[in-house]
């Protein structure tokens, strides 16, 4: 069956598969899988031809890769839209230690730099028209954008590019720091001002640190641009000490994962320490009034979509004055893989980005064997749970090795149940919360009042849970109250032969949920501390009715748009670095408060110790220390809490566990995903998996998704348009040639621009049958209209798919 995707859609396979096959295997179709290391897009594809791999896992926006793909009947490919580019600035200042000037530490530069760079010309000439340019961290394919349609365009506007204004704020600016202009270069306490831009290599980002080079070389500065990989660039700009003024500038890339409903977090993502732990976040020094807006959109301090606007429009507005980040492109890529292969593909985050990649991995019929699948990197920074790396090249792999409660959805972003069965949620009456799934019951009410003995806050001290009726002796109330119920964890084992139990949810709690961020800890990490100040603003209490099955209760002031978003998956703790059993956590956490290894590149640079890593390198002889010390002391941390919990036969066979895994793999990166990794190997660049047998769940569960239902438009109206008189545009919408049903659409939206192309007003249309909708403007409307060129722009969301269809139609208003 012939796969090929047109530029417009990202296809993931209709699996095929006998009754008796998907009910007799679990977890996985194949037996293993390889991962190898190839940067070069036009190299995998060589490799892909020959054989040598089946799937380059990586998104690419070469257009002569993409056309050599096309024609190619061995080949076949995937389209993704998540994937961007942006200039990450080191912010540290204004002097380096050594006393060099960083002009980045200069808060009007680093906004003036968004005049400096041509998006239009990165978007069509260095990414040869496989990208559209990007001001925001909002990506133009998913819903938020819609919402802030108005306030995104008046920004791309104001920061166009206009050379000689950006050149004109950054002169007048470094003479404010003391920097005088000798012969055309800027020269700070008698020597030049030299920026060192790191670029990656292994894509257009290398062009684009040379263009970026040519701009800054333009408005005065000395230039040295470090062509390099991301694997030799990530010791210096992330984990490295912004301070040392190793670099000013680096071409970041980065990938949604999935189709974001909403994008409210990454503000707290890329403008604040609460995020991100690595050193070059947690010398961020953002405008007080942003940073206090991205806590709020990440706790949705808000009770209305029209206070959710304003807040979001605000900080749209500040980003840019911070600018410790500037958004360059989105790009539109293909994945390449051989024909025959079937996998999960993103529309947000490709293969690489979906949790569902493993259990739908296949080779056309075939029932086992093996896939090789190639990166750009592998092995990029240590694995670990806390704080280890957020890679997508590492996170592949780990997706594969850990399980969870739920499913993201590749086409909308909304959640499915797995180790989940169902979910009652309760909000606050009044608050924008709409329901899509049936497995989540959504329910109203005037006041959610948490129960007094419920968990409100850890102390580290007496090693115990504060209660809320201790935290708060006059009651408290909640926004938000979770009720999950889980299906039979019994059946969930670990992949050294340990069964399930809820120390493995109560220890990540405890640990990476309160203790890391408290001064009086003895495992205290001063980048957890802001994250901690956040989640404590929002939440309210857990209370844990059943062990077994597995039942709890969460309040939070804290919610989502989308009541399937309204869920705490303890289960998983929706962890960023991956997941592990609270055994091999013990040990590492034995190495840290010894000061032999730390789980955050940040305490790691503090303490001069390595960062922990489960997968390999020189953590695994330290970490294999601790696990003989716990083993002889049958140690397990937070004793006098947990011991409530676990007996102590069980906590002396978990460790038996581990050490047989050790003895056998040399690694203890242990999960309880559908996949194990056998080994890493640091040295070749290679990660071997291989399918868990005694994983629970039938292979061919998450099938059902066969191809996203991206709505095609076309708009058409009358060509001129008298001031003053009505005028009418239709919107035809289709998927496939046929019309898009009206109940699958949940919104026509349209601006209308002038010719310079500011907002003149805006809309919505009124959808009036299966794959029409139309849009009046009203004779006051026109008669607003300058005479000239004017543009509607016409925007659809529908609700089989988390991103926007647009298109525009241009029409000539007279007098």
């Amino acid at each position: 069956m012939s796969r090929r995707l047109s530029l417009l859609l990202a296809v993931v396979m209709l699996f095929s598969f006998t009754i008796g096959a998907s009910a007799q295997r679990t977890g996985t179709w194949v037996d293993e899988v390889i991962f190898v290391e190839e940067a070069n897009v036009s190299t995998a594809i060589s490799r892909l031809q020959a054989g040598d791999i089946d799937i380059w896992a990586n998104s690419s926006s070469d257009v002569t890769a993409y056309n050599t793909v096309q024609v190619d009947p061995a080949l076949d490919y995937y389209i993704s839209y998540g994937s961007y580019t942006e200039v990450t600035y080191n912010t540290v200042g204004p002097e380096f230690n050594d006393g060099r000037l960083n002009p980045f530490g200069n808060r009007k530069i680093r906004e003036a730099t968004n005049w400096l760079f041509d998006r239009d010309y990165i978007a069509q000439e260095l990414y040869s028209g496989l990208a559209v340019p990007k001001y925001t961290l909002l990506n133009s394919s998913f819903v938020d954008y819609s919402r802030v349609v108005e306030k995104v365009r008046e920004l791309e506007l104001k920061y166009a590019y206009d050379f000689e204004r950006g050149k004109q704020v950054i002169h007048e600016e470094m003479h404010k720091m003391g920097a005088d202009l000798v012969n055309g270069v800027w020269h700070y306490k008698q020597e030049p001002v030299e920026l060192i831009i790191l670029a990656r290599n292994e894509d257009e980002r290398s062009r684009l640190g040379d263009y970026m080079g040519e701009q800054f070389e333009k408005v005065g500065f000395k230039v040295r641009v470090e062509h390099r990989s991301g694997t030799e660039l990530s010791p210096i700009w992330m984990m490295g000490d912004p301070a040392l003024g190793e670099w000013h500038a680096y071409t970041g890339g980065w990938l949604s994962p999935v189709v974001y409903r909403d994008q409210g977090h990454i503000f707290n993502q890329m403008y604040t320490r609460r995020s991100m732990t690595q050193p070059r976040w947690q010398a961020l020094e953002p405008i007080p009034e942003l940073d206090e807006i991205s806590d709020k959109l990440y706790r949705r301090e808000f009770n209305t979509l029209e206070e959710r606007k304003a807040l979001y429009e605000r900080a749209l507005e500040l980003a840019f004055e911070d600018s410790p980040c500037v958004f360059i492109v989105d790009k539109v890529s293909f994945t390449p893989i051989r024909a025959g292969i079937s996998v999960a593909s993103d529309l947000a985050g490709y293969v690489a980005g979906t949790d569902l990649w493993a259990p739908t991995l296949r080779r056309g019929e075939e029932i086992g064997g093996t896939v090789n699948i190639a990166l750009p990197q592998v092995l990029v920074e240590p694995w670990n749970p806390v704080g280890g790396s957020n890679w997508t090249m590492d996170l592949m792999p780990m997706r594969a090795t850990f399980d969870r409660g739920l499913m993201v959805d590749p086409f909308t972003g909304n959640y499915w149940p797995h180790r989940i069965e169902r979910a009652e949620v309760t909000v606050k009456e009044g608050l924008p919360v709409t329901k899509t799934l049936d497995w989540v019951t959504l329910d109203f009410e005037e006041e959610i009042v948490v129960p007094g003995d419920a968990w409100a806050e850890w102390d580290p001290v007496e090693g115990r849970f504060i209660t809320v009726a201790e935290k708060w002796p006059e009651g408290v109330t909640a926004l938000r109250k979770s009720v999950m119920y889980y299906t039979d964890l019994n059946k969930v084992k670990w992949h050294d032969g340990s069964d399930w139990s809820i120390v493995d949810i109560l220890l990540p709690f405890i640990f990476d949920g309160f203790d890391r961020g408290m001064e009086e800890s003895p495992l205290f990490d001063r980048s957890a501390v802001s994250g901690l100040e956040t989640m404590l603003k929002s939440f309210r209490g857990l209370k844990i009715i059943s062990t077994d099955p597995l039942v709890y209760e969460y309040y939070s002031d804290s919610w989502s748009l989308d009541a399937e978003h309204n869920i705490s998956d303890l289960f998983a703790v929706q962890y960023n670095y991956g997941k592990q059993p609270w055994h091999t956590l013990a040990i590492g956490m034995l190495a840290e408060l010894n000061e032999e290894l730390a789980f955050t590149a940040t305490k790691a640079n503090d303490l001069e110790v390595e960062w922990l890593g489960y997968q390999a390198g020189p953590s695994i002889r330290i970490l294999a220390k601790w696990l003989d010390y716990a083993i002889e002391n049958n140690w397990i941390p937070y004793e006098d809490f947990l011991s409530d919990y676990i007996t102590e036969e069980e906590i002396q066979e978990r460790y038996a566990n581990l050490k047989a895994w050790y003895q056998d793999k040399r690694h203890f990166w242990v999960g309880d995903g559908p996949m194990m990794l056998e080994r890493a190997f640091p040295t070749e660049k290679m990660v071997h998996l291989v399918r868990f047998e005694d994983y629970s769940e039938p292979v061919g569960k998450w099938s059902m998704f066969e191809e996203p239902a991206i709505a095609e438009i076309e708009v058409s109206g009358p060509a001129r348009v008298s001031a003053g008189q009505v005028a009418t545009i239709n919107v035809d919408i289709t998927f496939k040639g046929e019309a898009y049903r009206a109940e699958d659409l949940q919104q026509v939206k349209y601006l209308v621009l002038d010719s310079s192309g500011k907002v003149a007003f805006s809309g919505e249309g009124d959808i009036v049958a299966d794959g029409k909708a139309v849009i009046t403007l009203t004779g006051d409307e026109t008669a607003q209209l300058p005479v000239g060129s004017n543009t509607v722009e016409v925007i659809v969301m529908p609700k089989l798919v988390g991103g926007a269809s647009l298109d525009q139609h241009t029409f000539v208003t007279l007098p």
